[in-house]
């Protein structure tokens, strides 16, 4: 047991992987190491993970819908561990009702259990949407996304749109007036003037999907990748969501996320080109390409998209 123990430690530093699940293997493993001498087996409670392993935003969600999966911790844990030595996997006992907690634990996989018997990876993905807030927005977005959020029809809402609207045209006529003086130009054109326009229009696309388009582009698709700016420095990208609440629609910060069920790692909405039709979709941080999977607003499930080979064992 801890020789396995060690064994995993080992891998899961060497090998470091992104992802709550690895996270818990990793936190479950050390705390297991600390005590090689006991006979009793070390249970940890959903909680106890929740609290020792999330973020600070995290802890205020609940353990149930923060822990990965049995069968995903178990994947991870499958491939965290060589076939050919004794392997360890990931014991649970579901809690419910009053007083009664979720356990976790590792112990030993009998021998007569071969890797062949476990169970292939689930073919579907459910998403978590994070919690009004928890994302942090930029101090130029404070002003307009008080934790994280705005009414569309609110004063700050119809300022700070008004602001998108207004500067996206007068980007649009700077534009204008720039090429127009090129073209008016007396003389021949000089590699001076093909440098300005090149510099110029680089500019204008980089500033215009950075800052701009993602405001036009929500109220179609309700849902966006939310520009750099908008979030604070130390934030993880997040999306830039509109939705309707009662009679008004308000723009929010939020972040859709699951766990890979092949791999264990993050699964995180990013662009679908070029491989995939959808304009967002689900894509492992550790296999972007390969472990791949829809994504829908509103039923927060999704399907696998990616190779037929990656479902496999």
């Amino acid at each position: 047991m801890i020789e396995a123990l060690q064994r995993l430690k080992s891998h899961l530093i060497e090998n470091p992987a992104r992802g709550r699940a690895y996270e818990i293997l990793l936190f479950m493993v050390n705390s297991s190491l600390e005590r090689p001498d006991s006979d009793e087996k070390l249970t940890f409670e959903a909680d106890a993970l929740l609290k020792s392993c999330g973020t600070f935003a995290e802890r205020d969600k609940g353990a149930k819908d923060w822990i990965p999966n049995i069968k995903v911790l178990n994947r991870a844990l499958r491939l965290a561990q060589p076939a050919d030595e004794p392997r360890l996997r990931m014991g649970y006992m579901p809690g419910g009702g009053r007083g009664v907690v979720s356990l976790y634990w590792l112990e030993l996989l009998p021998a007569n259990i071969s890797a062949q018997e476990e169970s292939a990876p689930s073919s579907t993905v459910v998403y978590r949407r994070s919690e009004n807030g928890s994302i942090k927005p930029s101090f130029a977005a404070r002003l307009f996304l008080r934790d994280g959020m705005m009414p569309n029809l609110s004063v700050r809402g119809i300022t700070f749109l008004s602001t998108i609207l207004l500067g996206s045209v007068i980007s649009v006529a700077m534009l204008g007036v720039m090429l127009l003086s090129l073209s008016l130009s007396e003389g021949p054109i000089t590699m001076a003037s093909l440098i300005t326009l090149a510099v110029t229009l680089m500019g204008f696309v980089f500033i215009w999907k950075q800052v701009y388009a993602p405001w036009f582009q929500v109220i179609d698709d309700c849902i966006v990748k939310a520009p750099l700016w908008v979030t604070a420095l130390r934030e993880d990208g997040c999306e830039l969501e509109m939705f309707r609440q009662e009679k008004y629609r308000w723009t929010r910060l939020v972040r859709f996320s699951t766990d890979c069920p092949i791999c264990g790692s993050n699964v995180e909405l990013r662009p679908g080109k070029p491989d995939q039709k959808y304009p967002l979709v689900g894509r492992c941080v550790e296999s972007p390409y390969a472990h791949v999977y829809s994504f829908d607003r509103m039923t927060l499930r999704g399907t696998y998209l990616g190779p037929i080979f990656s479902t496999t064992g």
